[in-house]
């Protein structure tokens, strides 16, 4: 389809006759015009546009007229919001496109109806801080209307109030098909709102995660998508590397006793053992804590004393065997999904200390949110180039700072893809 940018951005187009004030700028056309090239060949493009481009409009038009399943990802919440209340509906509606767009965020921005109930059950969510019982009041009163689940809604709440992951699912504790309440999953509607979307709109954290983790239970985003947009891309290399590397921290862990202790209450299972186990890790954790002394810091590994590193040892045994208990109970999905979890924390642990630290960074951060361990590999490029080139559609990395001078190869070397198309447009403004 051969489409006349400068017509489309010009005085007398429909981007002017939507917008007071509109401008025409060269640049922004020209940057459109590439991208509708790399969408309509199906191949990677890096665009560095300089401030006061106009990019968010140069990606956009080309990708609602492509006709393709479009991802963007952001950044940051603000361009996200921005993208999906205001820039393409309006562009929608100027280039005449009856497009079907959604904007998705990652599970921990939904309610799960399935952790409310434990956490109603279990009466009390963190001991010691004041309000929860209210806060968990309100919760359900909203729970019982809201069609979307988003927590954005609940506008009166604490951001960062502990009640958040008690009422929240994450991969690990999610119990998928097996939970009861599936039917009315808010993170399963989402889901199936972007697939039948044409534009979805999330962020690098949900993008990198789908492409790392695969969000079990729910599939993963890009099948489906024949064009991934990537704006303020500057970010992705260090946003992979979370992804590609390993966490571990005894918050984790805690989060998984406590359910420990709610499913056990729901499957109406009582046993000494499995409390015992529990209490027993609890002093491990203290006892961890406690051999890192001095306040918030972080450590790298060849720092850590070995009575620390011993300790690691055995929590990764007490974990495993916690996992085997739980998996002999025979008690139902939710004490077989903790068994999994405790598993899965063994694992985690054991590959963190075998992992070599020719292959990237390892710490220990200490701090009021607890303590955690950490890997960073130092090379993720290999890992991006295989998500790239096992998926038939066009990749387009778009900011403002991309490039060290008109070399791109730096940025392109990092996110796996040496030999894309790059494209450099400098702003016409002068700062």
């Amino acid at each position: 389809m051969n489409t006349d940018y400068p017509e489309l951005f010009g005085a007398a187009g429909p981007l002017a006759r939507a917008l007071p004030g509109y401008a025409y700028r060269p640049e922004q056309a020209a940057m459109a015009r590439a991208v509708g090239a790399a969408l309509a060949r199906l191949e990677p493009l890096i665009v560095e546009a300089g401030t006061g481009t106009g990019k968010t409009f140069a990606y956009l038009v080309p990708a609602l007229l492509s006709g393709r399943s479009v991802i963007i990802s952001t950044g940051t919440r603000t361009l996200q919001d921005q993208l999906f209340r205001r820039d393409v509906p309006m562009l929608a509606q100027a280039l005449g496109m009856p497009v079907k767009f959604a904007l998705l965020k990652g599970r921990a921005n939904y309610l799960c109806r399935h952790r409310l109930e434990l956490a109603t059950q279990q009466g009390s969510l963190l001991p010691g801080e004041h309000g929860q019982a209210r806060l968990l009041a309100r919760v359900s009163r909203w729970a019982s209307s809201t069609k979307t689940g988003d927590l954005a809604e609940l506008t009166d709440m604490p951001e960062q109030s502990s009640i958040w992951p008690s009422i929240t699912s994450t991969r690990e504790n999610c119990l998928g098909q097996e939970c009861p309440q599936f039917s009315r999953c808010h993170v399963l509607d989402a889901r199936r709102a972007a697939q039948a979307a044409d534009v979805v709109v999330v962020n690098h954290h949900l993008l990198l995660a789908d492409l790392a983790l695969k969000d079990e239970g729910f599939g993963d985003l890009l099948p489906g998508a024949e064009a991934v947009i990537l704006d303020e891309a500057h970010q992705v290399p260090d946003i992979a590397a979370q992804f590609f590397g390993q966490l571990w921290s005894v918050r984790q862990a805690q989060i998984l006793l406590r359910d420990v202790g709610s499913e056990a209450r729901i499957a109406g299972v009582r046993s000494p053992a499995l409390t015992g186990a529990a209490e027993d890790l609890e002093a491990q954790f203290d006892a961890l804590r406690a051999l890192l002394t001095g306040g918030p810091a972080r450590r790298e590994w060849a720092q850590l004393p070995d009575a620390f590193l011993d300790l690691l040892a055995d929590i990764q045994t007490a974990l495993s065997a916690l996992g085997s208990q739980l998996e002999d109970l025979g008690a139902g999905a939710g004490t077989a999904n903790c068994a999994r979890r405790a598993g899965k924390l063994a694992a985690g642990l054991g590959e963190l200390r075998a992992t070599s630290d020719d292959d990237g960074l390892r710490w220990v951060e200490t701090g009021p949110a607890g303590l955690a361990l950490q890997f960073t590999p130092f090379e993720i490029a290999a890992r991006l180039r295989e998500y790239v080139e096992s998926r038939p559609c066009a990749w387009v990395f778009t900011s403002a700072t991309l490039a060290i001078g008109d070399d791109f190869s730096h940025f392109a070397a990092r996110v796996g893809l040496p030999d894309a198309r790059t494209l450099l447009i400098e702003s016409q403004f002068d700062y």
